[in-house]
């Protein structure tokens, strides 16, 4: 067994703080408390801390950058007792990544100019503002900002960063911190696992609270990991930002991410954010199904006013069996007295916790022959670091050399490749049977860009088929007669 401590969101909050001292005593007492319970807990082996280990500062805070580096001291004496208390000071078994309020709000907004109204000359949308523009929609003031420094912009994370080489200073990190390429590695239970330190903070700020990774990070996480003299039995990915919410939300990462985890390689995947505790498996199809466990845990240090209706403070332990197959997830609650104990609510309201299982993924290691499995993802993940590096001819070159029907994330990247070079006739020729209201789509429109109208026409006589709603049929039926009316087509 291998055991996990993941904590998360340790952002301190003025009108219900906590202390370092009691929080390291509750977390000491409920560790006494495993041994008793049934199934037994043992100690932990190792920690993931997933984000916002702060609580920041508002816009136009005057000495923002003191604040920051204030709690950041408190944030480091604590990991730093945790370490020494837990791991015997090891801090190479702690694992950190950032959150959104480890993003310096002031040195964002600082790097950026508002425009005048006339300024774009376009007409605003919300398709203009998210995670990879450098536009940003300011609520408050109705106007547009932009980023034009982005030197300046990069730099939101210095506060974190200064944090982050502090704690690990002096430690024998088998792979060194690297601030710039949205990754870090660290290898636990003597390298059969690794945890990939994902960023979800990509083009996070004041004005977005989108959660993103940047584009071919994962492909380019996958590819160091897989370059590993040891290959690890188990990847383990580490991230801050949910990708599900309420409908209103917009603090979310795309879904898309979690498919190019699934794809490559990744089984157990651990954030926080959400400030409650849950756990479950997600599935894709590439080309068999292939799944990754997914678990969150509350928040460690929030107030009453940040915590979900009815959640108090939580943390979780990640128990992963000796095949590395499975894990049990054990949700601890503070309750009365700043005491933790079993959480009784939702997937773990019977025992405290919860079972996930996967399926290991074939063997990667140097010098075995690459099967057929092997190949495709292989193949998958350099066409996804070619379309992020703005290399589509590569990734659909790259796609077409796999044999096999492309599914899940393999047939997004041939569908996206084939969109940014332009290549109507394959895409149509790929879409033949559409497999989703998205891909529906996908063919109408590249239909409409090769001028076949009447072939247009013909496909949404059969929009029933694939259960297109009346709002998208309506904007599709708009988009036809608009060019039959510009006309030049077959």
């Amino acid at each position: 067994m291998f055991t996990i401590l993941h904590i998360s969101d340790l952002h301190r909050s003025q009108h219900d703080p906590i202390e370092n001292a009691p929080l390291l005593g509750a977390l000491l007492a409920d560790q006494d408390r495993y041994f008793i319970e049934t199934p037994p807990v043992g100690p932990p082996d190792a920690a993931i801390v997933s984000g916002d280990i702060i609580q920041g500062v508002t816009l136009n805070t005057e000495g923002y950058a003191d604040e920051l580096k204030r709690q950041y001291e408190v944030a480091h004496d604590f990991l730093a007792r945790l370490a020494d208390r837990f791991f015997s000071g090891d801090r190479s078994r702690v694992v950190i990544v950032p959150g959104n309020h480890d993003v310096c709000w002031n040195t964002a907004r600082n790097a950026m100019t508002e425009l005048a109204p006339d300024q774009p000359p376009v007409k605003a949308h919300a398709g203009l503002f998210h995670a990879f523009s450098d536009l940003r929609w300011n609520w408050e003031s109705r106007t547009i900002f932009k980023v034009t420094d982005s030197e300046g912009y990069r730099r939101r994370l210095d506060a974190y960063w200064c944090f982050m080489e502090s704690f690990y200073a002096g430690i024998n990190l088998k792979h060194p911190l690297d601030r710039n390429r949205g990754f870090n590695l660290f290898e636990l239970d003597n390298g059969r696992i690794v945890v990939a330190a994902l960023e979800s903070v990509h083009g996070n700020d004041c004005f977005c609270r989108q959660g993103a990774i940047e584009r071919s990070v994962l492909g380019n996480c996958s590819l160091t990991i897989r370059d590993l003299p040891q290959q690890p039995i188990l990847r383990i990915a580490a991230w801050h930002h949910s990708f599900q919410g309420p409908p209103q939300g917009d603090d979310y990462m795309d879904i898309a991410s979690i498919h190019e985890m699934v794809g490559n390689g990744f089984r157990l995947g651990l954030h926080g954010h959400q400030h409650q505790a849950d756990a479950s498996a997600y599935a894709i199809h590439l080309p068999d199904e292939l799944s990754m466990a997914i678990s969150s845990t509350g928040s460690l240090c929030a107030g009453t006013r940040e915590l979900p209706r009815g959640t108090n403070r939580e943390y979780n332990l990640i128990v992963i069996d000796d095949t590395y197959t499975s894990a049990r997830v054990h949700v601890r609650e503070m309750t009365q007295g700043n005491h933790f104990g079993k959480c009784g609510r939702g997937v773990f309201r019977m025992d405290g916790f919860t079972k996930l299982s996967w399926q290991l993924p074939p063997s990667q290691t140097g010098g075995a022959p690459m099967d057929d499995r092997q190949f495709i993802a292989n193949a998958v993940i350099k066409a996804e670091v070619a379309v992020h590096s703005g290399r589509p001819e590569e990734a659909l070159i790259l796609l077409e050399e796999i044999k096999l029907p492309l599914t899940g994330h393999a047939r997004y990247l041939f569908i996206e490749a084939a969109r940014a070079t332009c290549n109507w006739a394959k895409l149509i020729s790929f879409l033949d049977t559409p497999k989703s209201i998205s891909e529906f789509i996908e063919l109408f429109n590249a239909i409409l860009m090769e001028g076949q109208v009447d072939a247009a026409k013909a496909l949404l006589e059969r929009a029933a088929e694939f259960n297109v709603d009346a709002g998208t049929m309506e904007g599709l039926h708009s988009k036809l007669q608009m060019r039959m009316i510009m006309g030049n087509y077959k």
